[in-house]
């Protein structure tokens, strides 16, 4: 949870750097961090993207589960639905579909959520498979509905890496290389003809 909390709109690298330092410097102790002044926390956070709201946001997270469980073991969602376990960490301050689903799939949790970043949402949004103009939750209940019956945490896990993947060679924000792309025989946003961008599709 705490690495998913400090990665939005950081690279992995500085975030997964961040976490390693926030884990030395407390000793991976998480009640000691939820204590933390503000001002320590965004120092070692500084080189991830908006460190001041994360020092803020990440102590009130850890403190509000605490309270609601007087414990920050969180073991006991794996004997909740993947729906239940969702909306009971989306109730977290600062959980949107993105974390909780990072908790639920990412740990030895491992359950059947897909994680959809920032590279999954538009890489879907691009190829139709999720809404055009829909927020992560929207694109989460469309792949979530479209996912085969059979995939299991790991299939959820794997297709989030390829599609992120993807989205960070190939179907990149600004400058898609369309040409290039392994999927640009079925990309509803690519001409035919010549595989160029179409002047409607957006680029977020």
């Amino acid at each position: 949870m705490v690495k998913s909390a400090i990665s939005g709109r950081a690279y992995d690298e500085v975030s997964w750097n961040a976490f390693f330092r926030l884990r030395a410097h407390y000793n991976a102790d998480w009640e000691a961090m939820s204590l933390a002044p503000g001002p320590a926390l965004e120092a070692i956070l500084s080189p991830t993207t908006f460190p001041e709201a994360k020092a803020r946001q990440l102590p009130v997270l850890l403190r509000m589960l605490k309270h609601r469980r007087g414990t920050l073991d969180l073991d006991f969602l794996a004997r909740e639905t993947v729906d239940d376990a969702m909306a009971w960490l989306k109730a977290l301050p600062a959980v949107g579909p993105k974390t909780a689903a990072c908790v639920l799939n990412f740990s030895r949790l491992n359950m059947r959520a897909l994680v959809v970043d920032t590279h999954v949402h538009r890489v879907t949004r691009r190829l139709g498979l999720s809404p055009a103009r829909g927020d992560v939750q929207a694109a989460y209940d469309s792949l979530m509905d479209q996912a085969p019956e059979a995939w299991l945490a790991e299939e959820l896990f794997e297709f989030h890496c390829l599609v992120k993947r993807l989205g960070q060679t190939f179907c990149t924000h600004a400058r898609p290389r369309c040409r290039a792309c392994p999927l640009k025989e079925i990309c509803p946003r690519i001409d035919a003809g010549g595989g160029d961008v179409l002047a409607f599709w957006p680029r977020a």
